[in-house]
């Protein structure tokens, strides 16, 4: 009696037991189909979450590049590794992400962290290693403000003016837009749905064709952007829009010749403008940006 009566409970313990193993092996393995599903879905949250982190970082990425180039819209990173300096292209070097003006030693080339560059001259920074090399010019024959007592005017290799005094530090700063210019201060909105901003665009790409002012019309292929202005260009679409200055509240702006006035564009640069037709003669770079 007691094996039988010991029988009768395993029988039903075993009973009670199968629903549960059956309920747990049929969510653990499923039909083949339900797997593959199953397994996709885990894939697809766990690209999706990849994708979106990608998409984050770019779009951080992009921001940072953005908000760089409207800060000084000339700093770039000569990223070759067989790069070596050219005065022509090189100003300095980036060593641990620490700027240095001037030409580096041999044995810092190939360092981790190293890397050649360009930055543009603003006021209050010392010519240092450039002191003496860049070309002194008449300020009579470039059309220039006369200097203070012991500053003079040098012109760079890229054919902007600098104001420097005898210890070599900048005291202005006068884009030239007599050479052709390295463009790589010029930036393009990369969002679909950016729409136009007078404070942040001064024109637009078609099929890589720059121009200043709003688009209309067909707008497919339009990206908006911003190129700096330069000497021998006319404001076209901002003729009137930017806010006149008096030269006489500015120690850096030279009393205008007939015909031409002093405005001031939303980054804060001076440009010497005709008043009819806006041809531009001179800019002169915001040295507080």
């Amino acid at each position: 009696m007691k094996n039988k009566s010991t029988l009768f409970s395993a029988v039903a313990a075993l009973a009670l037991a199968t629903p549960l193993i059956a309920t747990s092996a049929s969510a653990q393995s499923g039909s083949p189909r339900e797997q593959q599903q199953s397994q996709q879905q885990g894939y697809g949250d766990r690209d999706s979450d990849r994708d979106g982190n990608r998409g984050d970082a770019r779009n951080d990425r992009r921001n940072d590049e953005t908000r760089g180039a409207r800060d000084r819209r000339e700093n770039w990173r000569d990223d070759q590794n067989s790069a070596r300096w050219d005065d022509t292209r090189h100003n300095g070097y980036y060593e641990n992400n620490r700027w240095t003006y001037g030409r580096p030693s041999d044995g810092q080339y190939n360092r981790p962290g190293f890397s050649l560059g360009y930055r543009p001259w603003a006021v209050g920074q010392n010519l240092g290693y450039y002191s003496g090399r860049f070309q002194t010019v008449d300020y009579r024959s470039a059309q220039l403000r006369r200097p203070a007592r012991g500053a003079h005017w040098v012109r760079d290799d890229r054919g902007d003016y600098l104001l420097v005094n005898r210890s070599g530090r900048i005291l202005q700063v006068m884009i030239s837009g007599q050479q052709p210019r390295d463009r790589r201060q010029s930036w393009r909105e990369d969002r679909a749905d950016a729409r136009w901003d007078d404070t942040r665009y001064n024109g637009y790409y078609r099929n890589n064709t720059w121009s200043y002012g709003p688009p209309s019309g067909d707008m497919r292929g339009v990206v908006y952007g911003y190129q700096p202005w330069q000497r021998g260009q006319r404001l076209g679409y901002y003729d009137g829009r930017y806010q006149e200055v008096d030269y006489r509240s500015n120690r850096s702006l030279r009393p205008p010749p007939r015909g031409y006035h002093w405005v001031r564009n939303d980054g804060g640069d001076y440009l010497l403008a005709a008043i009819a037709g806006g041809l531009i003669a001179q800019v002169i770079l915001n040295s507080t940006r």
